[in-house]
């Protein structure tokens, strides 16, 4: 039995400016996506969680996430490019504030299978490549804890797996920054655990204060 937990980045400067940012090495964080990550690192101390791997995306924004818990467990970092960020072709760069009525945009925002043009990726191509790492993550690390810091729809990936993308009203859940998925490979499959969300709004507030 293996546990995945997976992280979205903290808030990145290209989050503020609503950028799409898919090119390497991307945005680093803001200073609220700074203080994200230290709070990612005490949510799995508080938990009790070590993890035995601790894996993210090339992009700086994951990388940066992942370095308190690192250190704090003592891990060595590895990178995955498996877990990078999604293809949006076309898109890269622009903000979608400039996006606002354009029909293409507005139905991936709401269908995220839709693949953006100019050789953008699919959730299902998102979620294939995030199969392919688990499951080779299962068979080298059996029975282990493994914390993988990827991207928005990394996570939506996950919850595809276990039909907890969308909640009972058939709405995509939400996957804020910091936002962990916790499953659990077993023998019938992958498991939803749970989706923790309490990191972003503790910032938010805490900014605003």
């Amino acid at each position: 039995m293996a546990d995945f937990f997976l992280v979205r980045h903290g808030e990145s400067l290209a989050n503020l400016e609503r950028r799409f940012d898919a090119t390497l090495p991307g945005a680093p964080l803001s200073p609220r996506g700074l203080q994200q990550a230290e709070l990612v690192a005490d949510w799995f101390a508080a938990r009790d969680v070590r993890p035995d791997l601790v894996i993210a995306s090339p992009f700086t924004r994951t990388r940066q996430t992942a370095r308190p818990l690192q250190r704090r467990s003592d891990r060595r970092l590895f990178l995955a490019d498996l877990l990078r960020e999604t293809a949006v072709g076309d898109w890269d760069g622009r903000s979608s504030r400039d996006m606002m009525e354009d029909p293409v945009y507005l139905a991936w925002r709401d269908d995220p299978e839709i693949a953006p043009p100019g050789g953008g990726e699919g959730l299902s191509d998102v979620a294939a490549r995030l199969t392919l790492l688990l499951g080779t993550l299962r068979r080298l690390a059996p029975d282990s804890s493994l914390v993988l810091f990827t991207h928005q729809h990394g996570l939506r990936a996950g919850l595809s797996l276990t039909s907890g993308l969308r909640d009972e009203a058939g709405r995509l859940r939400p996957v804020p920054n910091c936002a962990i998925v916790h499953l659990r490979w077993q023998d019938e499959g992958l498991k939803l655990i749970a989706l923790d969300q309490s990191i972003h709004p503790m910032t938010v507030t805490a900014a605003a204060g």
